[in-house]
């Protein structure tokens, strides 16, 4: 593969460099950069409630952070340890807070933004890498994940790293970015080979002694990690629980086929927010097809990842999970900066202004991509009042315990016992130890309490915040 000059574009994009312009583009690039920031620090700072997974992973991390229990052997844990190893150092310098635990991801989101420049920088052309690095400035979905405690932040940076590293020839911290890859999500492995592909487009050819050298930390951090699982000692791995959890070992069935592609498609349009954008990514492959050059192989290579992945996502049983489409948003940027590398000025200004209103509600609701927050506003307060409870209360749940088990706190007096549904729970609520509490969202709870009514449980309720708490009382025969 020859290496491609650095500034070379085709057609229209030709946009070469000289003494003058370069001021120009240097504060372009720190103007973009400042509004990245800005609208990142804006998103973290919203007064938003941890979704489950955000609990859960937090939970641990304080763990962590207050008894140094890095092994967690008692957690059901699915993924491997950075992820919450981060979140377990910034609680540690910080102090235990959501924004403290969503902090990194806002780090690793704007490194993730620069990042991403340079490697359209390296690949196509400055006039596309300018134009990714608008895109994902003013992205929906990178700035809701931006502002959130979920580890798909940090795999995404980890991920380009890799392959800028790869393309400037540094094979040793390319395999380290690699390696803390691996070591957040095992997701990593359907990630790494097609950004790894595309940073070796940049290379004039492979050598062995480089593969060695990406290959060192890979195999080093590995080891770690199975040393690690083995001092755990847990009943399941978590390489097996990694794989188990997702679902993903089935084809979907034919009854999923047109909802699962709805949904996906759905979620993947708030990567620009205006979907209509996503055909100019179209007209960027059609251009790419056109061409013979480094800039056209990177682009067929992104199309080629973007495609696979979406659809194996949409053809095996994984879970309609937004954060899992996040190492795509680069790769989109990608072909959707090629593509519009080839217009004018004014159209491509005209074309991301497109996106302002999508990023604008993103600002205003940071959770707005797939997760619905105001079904978990007020779950602090009501934890407030289960601590308040006197004695060592018994609390049934459905929807609410990795929240509940956060916000209760390391050591709450309270037994949070999950039930599986309102029939179970009829069936042993009644000789169950009492007092007992039953905490629910007040809109899904209404069959709950007409299937314990029905056995002669009373449920009153004590306190809303707007999640309710209801004090249960059983009628004696």
């Amino acid at each position: 593969m020859a290496r491609r000059q650095e500034d070379q574009v085709d057609g229209r994009a030709n946009c070469r460099l000289d003494a003058a312009a370069l001021p120009l583009h240097q504060l372009s690039l720190f103007c973009a950069l400042l509004i990245a920031a800005t609208l990142r620090l804006s998103v973290l700072t919203h007064d938003v409630r941890f979704h489950p997974d955000e609990a859960l992973y937090a939970t641990y991390a304080r763990r962590m952070a207050r008894y140094g229990d890095l092994l967690l052997s008692d957690a059901p844990l699915d993924k491997p340890p950075l992820g919450l190893l981060v979140n377990a150092l910034s609680f540690s310098a910080l102090g235990e807070h959501e924004f403290t635990a969503r902090l990194p991801a806002a780090f690793f989101s704007l490194l993730g933004v620069a990042a991403s420049y340079r490697l359209a920088r390296r690949l196509l052309s400055q006039r596309a890498a300018l134009i990714v690095l608008a895109i994902l400035t003013l992205s929906p979905f990178d700035l809701a994940f931006s502002g959130s405690a979920f580890h798909d932040p940090l795999l995404t940076l980890c991920c380009l790293l890799c392959a800028l590293l790869i393309s400037y020839e540094r094979p040793f911290l390319a395999g380290i970015f690699a390696a803390c890859a691996i070591a957040t999500k095992q997701s990593a492995l359907q990630f790494l080979p097609i950004y790894l592909l595309i940073g070796a487009m940049a290379l004039n050819k492979l050598r062995w002694r480089n593969l060695l050298r990406f290959s060192a930390p890979i195999l080093t951090v590995s080891l770690a990690l199975v040393a690690w699982n083995a001092a755990r000692a847990a009943p399941v791995d978590f390489w097996t629980l990694g794989v188990i959890n997702p679902g993903a070992l089935r084809l979907i069935r034919s009854d999923e086929v047109l909802p699962r592609l709805a949904r996906w498609l759905s979620l993947y349009s708030e990567s620009v927010g205006f979907a209509p954008l996503l055909l100019i990514g179209a007209y960027g492959v059609w251009r790419a097809f056109k061409a013979a050059s480094l800039a056209a192989a990177s682009i067929l290579l992104s199309a080629c990842g973007l495609l696979g992945t979406l659809l194996a996502y949409w053809l095996l049983a994984f879970p309609l999970y937004d954060r899992y489409l996040l190492p795509l948003v680069p790769l989109t940027a990608f072909v959707i900066g090629y593509g519009m590398a080839a217009w004018r000025r004014l159209a491509i200004v005209a074309a991301l202004m497109l996106m302002l209103p999508f990023t604008l509600r993103t600002v205003g609701n940071a959770h707005s991509i797939g997760i619905q927050s105001e079904f978990y506003r007020g779950v602090d307060q009501l934890a407030a009042h289960i601590n308040a409870l006197d004695g060592a209360p018994l609390v049934y749940d459905h929807w609410l315990s990795w929240e509940l088990r956060y916000y209760l706190g390391d050591s709450p007096r309270a037994q949070l016992v999950w039930y599986p549904s309102a029939e179970w729970l009829a069936r042993d609520v009644c000789h169950l130890p009492t007092p007992s509490y039953f905490a629910a969202p007040e809109a899904a709870a209404w069959r709950w309490l007409a299937v314990l009514n029905a056995v002669g449980a009373r449920l009153q309720p004590i306190a809303r915040t707007p999640l309710v708490l209801y004090q249960i009382t059983c009628e004696q025969p």
